[in-house]
């Protein structure tokens, strides 16, 4: 009995999670289909208006999915503190999609109890596109203001006798929806020309900033860092990588990052050690022998060589990844692990591979001199690190508080625009 019951109560738990999102709390539209097919035969027209967040690609692989989830629900709250107000309390709210960044709100009648009619929803979109443009300055996280977009569609459901109701209110959707974002799909046909052309000219340039030895001040190494055309869509390193990820041009963006960076590293302090970002899937084909005869023709000593992994990716394949760390370390190659403690690698992983530098990510650094929970953390991997004979690397120091705070705990080496922002190898020398 006892098992029949439990039975009951996970599949009502299943059932439950596919007709609820568990970030609003918000229906589906499945869940309140019903209700929406006696309003649209009660009332014969029901007006649609579709509001969502645009270039999720441009922020959760960059900032993280805590950072979107964080918008989301900013968004959320947003829209949900305008029923009666803009929205009327009659409407149905739903999400889009279970995890989804977008609503569809229902309008059975205006504000004043008339039916909907388009121009009411023209009026409708554009109060809440001017609010929402608003709110953007408001959200938390500074950085991420400039990469929201919103997406505003509406249209009219008609009852029409000859089509079933259900296809007719998902098409009616789909259509406002699609309408809602051809400008944005447009827009990525046209970035996508854009960035190759950008790599077919090589219109990447390399910037280096220098990592100091925290107790006398003196450059220990320089990491390189990629940026795009300057005022273009494609300036920020973050929005070049994430983009061509999506269209398969990480390859071909790495490559070329790989060798403007080698390139421009043979000018600058012969004696510090150079850090070059690379992924973990593209370690097999870019650490090959091509890339140990250029270093020679560059007159960089392997020695002076750190491979920095970035951890924001997922190490695909851990067979093959440390048969590589195996032929790096033949190399006389260095390894350092990028945006420790926001990755992917646990700490297991960690031990296992073994590197010479945990390059401890910027976000944990962030006002670490006022914040406990961080303070703590930054303290385990420092003990972590000495157990394996890792050196940490703070990166992000924005402040003398910040500085002050990782030099008391004995980490001996970081990075931040506090110290020097990322500059050309010109201005360096």
């Amino acid at each position: 009995m006892n098992n029949d019951i439990e039975k009951l109560q996970s599949e009502v738990y299943r059932y439950r999670i596919n007709l609820f999102d568990r970030a609003s709390g918000l229906p589906t539209v499945y869940a309140v289909f019903d209700e929406l097919r006696r309003t649209l035969e009660q009332e014969k027209v029901v007006g649609i208006l579709y509001i969502a967040i645009g270039d999720q690609q441009r922020i959760e692989p960059i900032f993280g999915w805590e950072v979107y989830d964080e918008l989301i629900k900013f968004f959320t709250i947003s829209v949900m503190s305008e029923i009666g107000k803009l929205i009327p309390r009659s409407a149905t709210i739903t999400v889009s999609s279970l995890m989804g960044d977008g609503f569809f709100i229902f309008l059975s009648k205006d504000e004043k109890g008339n039916p909907v009619e388009k121009e009411y929803l023209r009026s409708l979109s554009a109060q809440f596109r001017e609010k929402l443009g608003r709110l953007r300055v408001e959200f938390e996280h500074k950085e991420v203001r400039e990469r929201i977009d919103f997406h505003i569609g509406y249209g009219l459901l008609r009852l029409d006798p000859m089509v079933r109701t259900e296809r007719l209110i998902y098409q009616t959707m789909e259509d406002i929806k699609y309408a809602a974002h051809f400008s944005e799909k447009l827009k990525e046909k046209e970035l996508y020309t854009e960035l190759l052309d950008i790599l077919d000219n090589n219109r990447l340039y390399t910037v280096y900033q220098p990592i100091y030895n925290l107790d006398d001040s003196t450059i220990y190494g320089y990491e390189a860092l990629t940026r795009g055309p300057r005022y273009s869509f494609f300036e920020d390193p973050d929005t070049i990588f994430s983009f061509a990820a999506k269209y398969e041009l990480l390859p071909r963006v790495e490559e070329l990052c790989l060798y403007n960076a080698i390139k421009d590293a043979a000018k600058l302090n012969t004696e510090s050690l150079i850090f070059f970002n690379i992924t973990p899937d593209q370690i097999p084909r870019l650490i090959d022998e091509r890339f140990i005869k250029t270093l020679a023709e560059r007159r960089i000593d392997n020695e002076r060589v750190v491979i920095e992994i970035t951890e924001k990716f997922a190490i695909p394949h851990y067979g093959i990844y440390q048969a590589i760390v195996v032929q790096t370390r033949g190399r006389q190659l260095k390894i350092a692990l990028d945006d420790i403690g926001v990755g992917y690698s646990t700490l297991e992983r960690i031990s296992e591979i073994g590197p010479d530098y945990l390059k401890y990510d910027r976000a944990l650094v962030r006002d670490i001199d006022k914040n406990l929970i961080r303070q703590e953390l930054i303290k385990s991997f420092v003990h972590f690190a000495r157990r394996i004979n890792s050196t940490i690397i703070a990166e992000g120091i924005e402040n003398e508080n910040e500085l002050e705070f990782l030099k008391g705990l004995g980490i001996k080496y970081g990075q931040g625009f506090y110290l020097c922002p990322p500059k050309s190898a010109e201005e360096l020398v």
